[in-house]
């Protein structure tokens, strides 16, 4: 079980957000886990991302500090604690809506 803490945004406040999901296998992505909150547990939470390859950085985040792309990194790589706790905030102060920025 892993407890996943994101900043979301929301009409110009922020706000953190926890959410426990169960992990399976050690290949599961920051964007994968993203994915499975939005469609399994809060159909709010807004994120962006296009090519799920790396190419594009639409899915680029901050995951515990550092600043990773969401659909190439390893949730297990990146330093969850022995808690489990993982905290995921955009990776800029222009954001529109939770994890999305303007990227103009």
């Amino acid at each position: 079980m892993i407890s996943l803490t994101v900043k979301r945004y929301l009409d110009g406040k922020s706000f953190e957000q926890r959410y426990s999901i169960d992990v399976e296998g050690p290949g599961v992505t920051i964007l994968d886990v993203l994915m499975r909150i939005r469609n399994n547990v809060d159909g709010s939470l807004a994120f962006r991302y296009y090519c799920r390859m790396g190419l594009c950085g639409a899915c680029a985040v901050k995951v515990n500090g550092k600043p990773v792309l969401a659909c190439k990194t390893k949730l297990f790589d990146v330093g969850v604690d022995d808690g489990g706790n993982v905290v995921i905030e955009p990776i800029s102060n222009n954001v529109i809506k939770d994890l999305i920025i303007n990227i103009q």
